[in-house]
């Protein structure tokens, strides 16, 4: 019973799942042992099966039909996978792995492990890896100024900084090295900004004396007008900056250069001098000159003269001179500059009017030197009292205004008064001019000069 119970498992159970040769071979085996003594004679049914599926369901190799009687070779012993040896993997941990580079400084490498008794090798410490400064992909910045957080305000009237061109930005921060270095590198001097203002302009408006000589050696036209639309010595007139006119004459720059009509209206504003304000929008013609008289820039006015500036030059249309401006604003010092007097020295000759005793003389050196009595103006024509220069002598003269003979007449402040010959009553009489005995305003004719103060005290 057990011999049948094993014979159908292994005919018809095992071949399905390890093939037909397998269950041959197991067969054969079971032959062999004691529960087989007797013949089993196995239907030819049972091997059938086998003998229709001669594909290996696993390997699928194809077999031989073979009968069970015919017999398997023995089946070969399946080896197992070569191992590697303990040691081999010991000494494959044992290596240490590459070290890899790194800029800090190199640690002392550790020492291996010796599987054998002996001696490690010294440790050599690995050179330091040094990149070289030129490899490095560096590109320099390009120049760029620093803006002072002060100077914000500059923002309203100039684009940003960046925008402007790079002499003209050197300018801005006064350094005349800069400048001469970037027209060096081909940058052009004259190159306008989006508003039309020149680097020589910037540097006239903004006092820079030096920068101008460096301009001027790159070549810069020096009348080259601004976006006020006037020659530069005309902007830097308008300010109280002698250095910037005394460099501008000094190469070749004509000190009698007038001012172009029409004058812009940001000149005009710039301008706080009311009488200039107003011959500058109505007349025309104004000269460098008029501008330092009427702000009582004596400095300006002296550095122009000795560069060739003509104090006889007027407006072209109500021919006013340097000196009405000056006597305009009472600037006595400077009225006798424009008048040729020497800036340095004191004037030794005075003429005294007293209105109160109706009496004039004159000192020469702190001496009085003459005198007399005198008609001053009576009342609504009185005589301001004040300190003047004699601004015009005329031996025979005729009042505009009243048409009457003024011989021997001394003008003060380039007005309608002065001192002239007359009729003396000892008291106030004339309209505003002092009156003097004909001999004696012939005396005080020859005894002064253009240029000497009057003064007319109470």
């Amino acid at each position: 019973m057990k011999a049948r119970w094993l014979q159908t498992l292994v005919a018809f159970c095992l071949p399905p799942l390890v093939g037909a040769g397998v269950c041959a071979a197991l067969i054969g085996m079971l032959k062999q042992n004691e529960l087989f003594t007797s013949p089993v004679n196995l239907p030819t049914a049972d091997v059938a099966p086998a003998a229709k599926k001669p594909l290996n369901p696993i390997s699928g190799e194809l077999r031989p039909a073979k009968s069970v009687e015919a017999g398997f070779p023995p089946v070969a012993s399946i080896k197992p996978p070569q191992t590697v040896e303990i040691n081999s993997l010991k000494k494959l941990e044992a290596v240490p792995p590459p070290a890899m580079p790194s800029t800090s400084a190199p640690k002392a490498a550790e020492a291996p492990k010796a599987l054998e008794d002996k001696p490690a090798p010294p440790v050599v410490p690995a050179k330091p890896v040094f990149v070289k400064a030129s490899s490095l992909p560096y590109e320099p910045k390009k120049w760029r100024p620093i803006i002072d957080p002060v100077s914000e305000f500059w923002s309203t009237l100039w684009p940003r900084t960046d925008a402007l061109p790079a002499v003209f930005q050197a300018v801005l921060l006064r350094d005349p090295e800069h400048v001469a270095k970037l027209v060096a590198m081909g940058f052009n001097p004259s190159e306008r900004t989006q508003f039309g203002d020149t680097p020589l302009c910037a540097a006239v408006r903004s006092g820079q004396a030096d920068m101008v000589q460096v301009l001027a050696m790159c070549g810069v036209d020096l009348n080259e007008p601004g976006r006020e639309n006037q020659a530069p010595i005309l902007v830097a007139s308008m300010r109280r900056n002698t250095p910037v006119l005394a460099a501008l004459t000094s190469l070749g720059v004509d000190p009698n250069t007038r001012f172009k009509s029409p004058i812009t209206k940001e000149l005009i504003d710039r301008c706080t001098i009311k009488d200039l304000r107003n011959a500058m929008e109505s007349d025309r013609g104004v000269t460098p000159l008029i501008c330092c008289a009427s702000r009582g820039d004596v400095e300006g006015a002296v550095a122009l003269m000795k560069a060739g500036a003509k104090p006889g030059m007027c407006t072209s249309r109500y021919h006013r001179y340097p000196i009405n401006f000056a006597a305009t604003q009472g600037y006595l010092f400077l009225m006798r500059v424009l008048l040729g007097r020497d800036p340095d020295a004191e004037p030794d000759t005075l003429v005294t009017v007293d209105l109160s005793s109706q009496r004039a003389w004159v000192t020469k050196n702190g001496k009085v030197i003459a005198s007399t009595s005198v008609s001053t103006g009576r009342e609504g024509y009185r005589t301001p009292a004040g300190r003047y220069v004699i601004t015009d002598k005329h031996r025979s003269h005729t009042s505009t205004l009243y048409h009457v003979a003024m011989p021997w007449f001394m003008r003060l402040n380039c007005s309608a008064i002065g001192l002239h010959s007359g009729y003396v009553t000892g008291r106030p009489a004339s309209h505003g001019c002092i009156r003097l005995p004909y001999d004696k305003a012939k005396l005080f004719f020859s005894l002064t000069g253009v240029g000497d103060e009057v003064e007319i005290v109470h």
